[in-house]
């Protein structure tokens, strides 16, 4: 009986430190979706900077075009376009259609109907396929709220399967749907790696994905700070042991699951 108890106590004991040990592991930090927004017909050294400074330290990330841009896009974009889509490192996708200027009081997706919004939808896709060669799986609104009408929209467009800052809980959009928690920015146009760090430690990190927005071509201040602290941003992430990837890649590694 002895025997019986001591080796009852001992598994008691094995099972407590093995559920303190369990307890005691880290989260699996989250998978980053760089979100870059507002590429246009043409491109400051800025953008270049960015994709460079990625690809040295071997980092994916995805860029949003702006759909209206395309009809009048230079071939020095066309080219940034193709040589950073063809390395994968770099994934483009459809930032809406229109450019909003700070003068429009409303954005292009808070309003229309669902043919509205798909036809818009679908002439950045026409586009793209003309001028680049290729069309867009991926989406995110230009500086605008969205409706159910867009929702549907999307759902019926055949090119687009991600929504990047979709809904939580989507009503009609039945494919992938990634909401936004916290941006690379704060202020908007301000990556500040202190206010960055501060919302990473109480929400980000226990997320599965984050879709981080940034503006490459707002970060033109004349002391570098914007982009000191992006690259600081970068590096923490790093350190983190985040992985990053293209919103496809993101989408592949859920259906191989």
């Amino acid at each position: 009986m002895l025997k019986i108890a001591l080796a009852g106590a001992a598994l008691i004991l094995f099972c407590f430190a093995s559920l303190s040990s369990a307890q005691e592991q880290p989260a699996k930090p989250p998978i980053i979706l760089l979100k870059l927004d507002d590429v246009g017909h043409w491109l400051s050294p800025r953008w270049h900077r960015v994709a460079d400074y990625l690809a040295e330290k071997k980092i994916k990330c995805s860029m949003g075009v702006i759909g209206e841009a395309l009809e009048k896009i230079q071939p020095e974009t066309v080219d940034f376009i193709h040589k950073n889509r063809d390395s994968g490192m770099i994934e483009f996708w459809l930032h809406g259609w229109h450019l909003r200027t700070p003068k429009e009081t409303s954005g292009e997706w808070e309003s229309g109907t669902e043919e509205e919004q798909l036809e818009k939808i679908e002439r950045g896709e026409k586009l793209a396929q003309e001028k680049l060669g290729f069309t867009f799986a991926a989406f995110g609104p230009h500086w605008s709220a969205t409706t159910d009408e867009t929702e549907k929209a999307l759902q019926a467009s055949p090119e687009i399967r991600i929504w990047l800052y979709g809904p939580k809980q989507p009503k009609y959009f039945k494919k992938l749907s990634i909401p936004r928690v916290m941006g690379l920015e704060n202020p908007t146009f301000v990556p500040d790696f202190a206010k960055f760090k501060d919302v990473y430690e109480k929400y980000g990190k226990k997320q599965s994905v984050l879709v981080l927005q940034g503006h490459p071509d707002q970060w033109a201040d004349p002391d570098n700070k914007r982009w000191e602290g992006f690259k600081q941003i970068i590096d923490f992430l790093q350190g983190q042991g985040c992985t990053f990837m293209t919103p496809t890649e993101y989408e592949q590694s859920l259906s191989a699951k």
